[in-house]
């Protein structure tokens, strides 16, 4: 079903995409992260139990924009890198698991476009496993710290966030309960999310809230995040 469901967002909506969204809705755990591995398949649940923070959505109330497109032409440049990859290293199976050395000896063969893209994938496949042995240790200064730098890779060299984003990340970072703050989603819009101190979140929300309707002339919405279990039959 997980993979049906790639399948017809391809050939029906003419999206790209990769797996992770199907898969969390159909293998979801409550208050457990997915560690995916996408080309086997393979996975682990990682326990997120967030002790004194919680997990906050800031809605921007931008809607996505050429979400679609962008997708699919930075999958093209990230295949475009890869297949310059293999060609020098053919043990190498997928994108991920290049290193930034690898990356660098090919860097004259592809254009700097390419070069940020595949970049962007290698140092934030490193932050995913990061976050987990974070999450294992319950180092949430840590956390924190690989959500705002993953931020900054969608900002700079995936370049899928937009100004609104970028402004409430830039913010959210400067209240003292905010360990870290990331663009959610597709980009060009939607929302951030945010690792906060649970006695803080209050006066985070307003906080953004006040100076976001200050500068852009329109509100945000925020939501707590409780991971529950992913798609199951419901018996009536």
């Amino acid at each position: 079903m997980v993979q049906i469901s790639m399948h017809a967002e391809h050939h029906f909506a003419g999206v790209q995409c990769g797996i992770m969204d199907q898969f969390a809705s159909m293998f979801g755990k409550k208050d457990h992260a997915i560690l995916l591995n996408c080309h086997d398949l393979s996975f682990e649940e990682v326990p997120i139990l967030l002790d004194n923070h919680k997990l906050v959505l800031i809605n921007s109330n931008v809607k996505h924009e050429h979400v679609d497109s962008a997708y699919n032409e930075r999958r093209r440049q990230s295949e475009e890198g890869f297949a310059v990859l293999q060609c020098k290293f053919p043990e190498l199976k997928g994108l991920c698991l290049a290193s930034i050395n690898q990356l660098k000896a090919i860097q004259e063969e592809i254009s700097p476009i390419v070069y940020k893209r595949c970049q962007f994938a290698i140092q934030e496949n490193a932050r995913v496993l990061a976050a987990k042995a974070a999450l294992t240790k319950k180092d949430w200064k840590a956390l924190g710290e690989l959500l705002t730098a993953s931020h900054h890779g969608l900002q700079h060299l995936y370049e899928v966030s937009c100004p609104e984003i970028d402004f409430m990340v830039e913010h959210a970072l400067q209240h003292p309960g905010v360990l870290g703050s990331r663009m959610m989603g597709g980009g060009f819009g939607g929302c951030t999310i945010n690792l906060v101190e649970s006695d803080q979140i209050n006066d985070f929300v307003d906080m953004l809230q006040s100076i976001y309707l200050k500068q852009f002339g329109q509100s945000t919405d925020h939501y707590m995040i409780n991971i529950t279990d992913g798609t199951k039959m419901i018996d009536l």
